[in-house]
């Protein structure tokens, strides 16, 4: 599976998907919002202003071009790695270093056209944070973590650690834990900051 920006300049591979992934997630979360908004790419939330994520392993990315067109972003100074492109403002995965989690946002998936998520993987398998939802999330929607989440995720971490599939990772230097490009940390007034 191939991912790319909007206007194509990046472009990265992943190396196992569909297998190591645990599907498709939607996260409802305040800083997922607040990130999207401070991009101006408020249009990439859905109706209930979720972001759908699909996580991989770092160590399963290779990035083929357009790493210079990478920026990152942090809500805070101990925040996620958030990276987006400079060429065409599209977000790109969020992280952090030693973790066995790269959440591609959908949107990179489907840059070609074609959706190939809803035939590799199917359904959305969990979304959770429904207590930051606009209006009234899909039913079932649990107002932070529930059972179903964690019963997603926790067998993907637990390998991903256990096999240490965190690195090496294209998003951090050999250290494992610097980014390849400086973050710039949105303040507290750029974070509350509405569309």
């Amino acid at each position: 599976m191939e991912i790319q920006c909007e206007c194509g300049q990046f472009r990265a591979r992943l190396k196992a998907f569909p297998r190591n992934t645990p599907g498709r997630l939607v996260c409802y979360c305040d800083d997922c919002q607040s990130y999207l908004n401070h991009l101006g790419r408020g249009d990439l939330l859905d109706a209930n202003g979720g972001t759908e994520v699909v996580p991989v392993y770092p160590a399963d990315v290779e990035i083929l071009s357009g790493r210079e067109h990478l920026k990152c972003t942090r809500l805070s100074p101990n925040g996620v790695f958030r990276f987006s492109t400079t060429c065409c403002n599209t977000p790109i995965v969020n992280l952090r270093p030693k973790l066995p989690w790269a959440g591609f946002m959908r949107g990179v998936y489907t840059a070609r056209g074609a959706d190939p998520l809803d035939g590799a993987l199917g359904p959305v398998r969990s979304r959770v944070m429904g207590r930051y939802a606009k209006g009234t999330p899909p039913a079932g929607t649990p107002d932070k973590f529930n059972l179903k989440a964690f019963a997603t995720v926790m067998p993907f971490m637990l390998k991903g650690k256990l096999f240490k599939k965190y690195e090496p990772s294209p998003f951090f230097a050999e250290d494992g834990v610097t980014p390849i490009v400086t973050p710039y940390v949105l303040s507290k007034a750029e974070r509350r900051a509405k569309p």
